[in-house]
């Protein structure tokens, strides 16, 4: 006999995903824990001006090297990522959104994205179409017809006897349950396994998190021109050792600085893996970026294939300087670095990219079960085998709802 409502840990793309299905195909009640707000900007193009509104996001701070930390900023709203991220959509379209995206056209498009094209690149497909996709505001409509219930409280605990979940801690409140889903994130989901006692039964709870190494170069325009998208045109490259890189055009380097302009490289499929610990009560985030060999010397071609694109008239046409990192280094200074000052310089120069997951990969079975808990679903980029190999939105949101599909058919 179920034993209180479904209680979806986490508001975001997967949260949001899971709530919009389960909704529709149980009668047992629902509540959403997510202390983020509802966002007014989805029908703001721009991603800086977006991201900019602190109260939208989160910030931690994690390793990216054992040398290098930084601020990570996450989605704290209603939708998640889909509230706030670049709105840039590189695999295929998913079939649950059909319709809803559409490919960049010459108007969204500024000087970069413009430069990039020339130099071979291709109009991305944006979460975009008469507005921003965010599944969060279906969910929010849900909530006022009475369908779910929003609780705007962070959940600290998952109460469980000896892997049997039978409440959450919400805020002040603790909510009777039988049925957790959780979607938190790849930091968040694990963090809060791991405060709860969870490793006792899970001991790899946390490892094998990954995300995509980046380094991103700032370019000084030589005019600033205003474009409806922040980011529009991308470019792939497959080296032959296998290795995946995606270049990313930015209009801006933020909202207050329109006149730079930035170009990204990530490796789409990177080995290293970190982690995610409890140490003396606190969280400690570590990617291990670059740490693999094969990842660093495929991150070293791909930067020198940018820095040599970057030589080119397409981009020195529209800039006045262009650098490597926060101290200047210039296009010249990349291409003669010896491999191991290449090395050394991007461990030193790497910048986060929010697309975390698989921190729970190797603990959950196909259905984002752990072995050995009865009651508790995980249905976030944390299941997920690898971080995906292509911008994550469509990946965690058909992982969620494959998840939420099967849990649904159990609830029935």
């Amino acid at each position: 006999m179920a034993d209180g409502p479904i209680v979806i840990v986490g508001g975001g793309t997967a949260g949001s995903t899971v709530a919009l299905y389960l909704a529709s195909h149980t009668e047992r009640p629902i509540v959403v824990c997510e202390p983020g707000g509802v966002s007014p900007h989805d029908n703001n193009s721009a991603f800086f001006d977006v991201i900019s509104h602190h109260e939208l996001v989160s910030q931690r701070v994690v390793s990216l090297t054992s040398e290098l930390s930084a601020e990570y900023v996450q989605a704290r709203a209603w939708g998640g990522g889909s509230a706030v991220n670049a709105m840039l959509l590189t695999g295929d379209e998913p079939e649950h959104v059909r319709g809803l995206t559409r490919l960049a056209h010459s108007d969204d498009m500024g000087p970069v994205s413009r430069a990039l094209l020339k130099s071979g690149g291709r109009p991305s497909r944006l979460w975009w179409n008469g507005g921003r996709w965010n599944p969060g505001r279906a969910v929010n409509h849900l909530v006022e017809e009475g369908r779910v219930e929003l609780r705007t409280h962070e959940v600290t605990r998952i109460h469980h006897n000896h892997g049997s979940v039978f409440a959450v801690e919400c805020g002040d409140a603790r909510i009777n349950t039988d049925c957790v889903v959780l979607v938190a994130g790849a930091i968040a989901s694990s963090a809060l396994l791991l405060n709860s006692g969870f490793a006792e039964i899970a001991p790899a709870i946390g490892q094998g998190l990954q995300d995509h190494p980046c380094i991103t170069f700032s370019l000084q325009l030589t005019t600033s021109e205003p474009s409806r998208f922040d980011a529009s045109v991308v470019k792939e490259i497959a080296l032959p050792s296998g290795a995946q890189g995606l270049l990313v055009a930015y209009e801006r380097a933020s909202a207050n600085a329109p006149e730079f302009g930035l170009v990204s490289v990530l490796l789409l499929n990177p080995k290293s893996r970190g982690h995610v610990v409890l140490k003396d009560d606190r969280v400690d985030v570590e990617l291990n970026l670059l740490s693999d060999a094969e990842d660093l010397r495929a991150m070293g071609e791909l930067v020198r294939l940018t820095a040599s694109m970057l030589q080119a008239s397409e981009f020195q046409n529209i800039a006045q300087s262009i650098a490597g990192d926060s101290q200047g280094t210039g296009l010249e200074q990349v291409l003669h670095m010896t491999d191991q000052e290449l090395a050394t310089w991007m461990r030193s120069s790497l910048v986060p990219v929010s697309h975390v997951s698989s921190s729970l990969s190797s603990v959950v079975d196909p259905t984002g079960r752990i072995p050995g808990t009865t009651g508790l679903v995980v249905a976030d980029a944390s299941v997920l085998a690898h971080v995906p190999h292509q911008t994550p939105a469509a990946p965690v949101t058909m992982e969620a709802l494959r998840i939420a599909r099967v849990l649904g058919e159990l609830l029935q």
